[in-house]
């Protein structure tokens, strides 16, 4: 009876200790499907779809126009250059626009940061003396969610963030969290869509929903074994009271 009970006894504990460990493949990130040598690997190239550096409709945008003989201004208010620009951002009308001082409404969209100065400095220069633009992309925004160790909604500067980029700034994956399902929601306008990704295999690098838009929203799922682990699962009570029954055990059968 005692030999039963401590061969189950340790086959309940191996199989505690294999359901707590999580393979090295499902948390490695971009990993190459193919046996390749590490020579074969570095030859590899990835073609996905171009970055987006245009100004498009519902982009936000700080703008500041100065001149020779003026101090910098932001777009509409007067303001000093010195305050905070995520503060004073723009919205870029559904027709393409946004509204500046002088010339009215102008069109910018499908235009790059500089050709949008440049062009704005071409029709403010009938108004001021030697005008300068300064325009930067503000308020982009994605949100992430489930088992991440950073859960939040976070702020970037710049027009595209990486999906890779954006699990960084949530401080990276959790142990237990699924990098063969991350959940990408998209809103465009009316239109909601969702699409998986794997983040353990390099074809990501080819999907389209590798760039990221701003107001996307990343969900980790958890792995089902989460369930089970050491945080859920009063292990050290269950295993105190098989290393009582031992004892227990051991001392009845060894008693004369």
């Amino acid at each position: 009876m005692r030999r039963l009970f401590q061969k189950w006894s340790l086959i309940f504990l191996a199989g505690i200790l294999i359901s707590s460990c999580v393979p090295v493949k499902r948390i490695s990130y971009v990993q190459s499907k193919d046996n390749l040598t590490d020579s074969e690997v570095e030859k590899l190239y990835f073609v996905g779809v171009p970055q987006d550096n245009l100004i498009r409709p519902g982009d936000e945008l700080y703008i500041r126009i100065s001149s020779a003989d003026e101090n910098p201004t932001n777009l509409t208010e007067g303001r000093q250059y010195f305050a905070d620009p995520s503060l004073l951002s723009h919205t870029v009308d559904p027709e393409g626009t946004i509204k500046l001082p002088y010339i009215g409404r102008f069109h910018i969209t499908d235009l790059t940061l500089g050709q949008a100065s440049d062009s704005i400095e071409n029709a403010l220069s009938q108004y001021l003396y030697y005008p300068a633009v300064f325009i930067k992309f503000v308020n982009n925004k994605i949100t992430v969610l489930g088992d991440v160790n950073r859960p939040g909604v976070y702020l970037f500067n710049y027009k595209n963030v990486n999906i890779l980029q954006a699990l960084g700034y949530a401080n990276d994956i959790g142990t237990y969290g699924n990098r063969k399902r991350v959940l990408l929601i998209r809103e465009e306008g009316v239109v909601k869509t969702k699409h998986y990704l794997d983040v353990t295999n390099d074809k990501l690098f080819e999907s389209p929903w590798y760039l990221l838009k701003s107001n996307d929203i990343i969900y980790v799922e958890p792995l089902k074994r989460k369930k089970w682990d050491m945080n859920t699962v009063p292990y050290n009570l269950i295993l105190s009271v098989i290393s009582t029954g031992i004892v227990i055990l051991t001392f009845i059968n060894t008693k004369p």
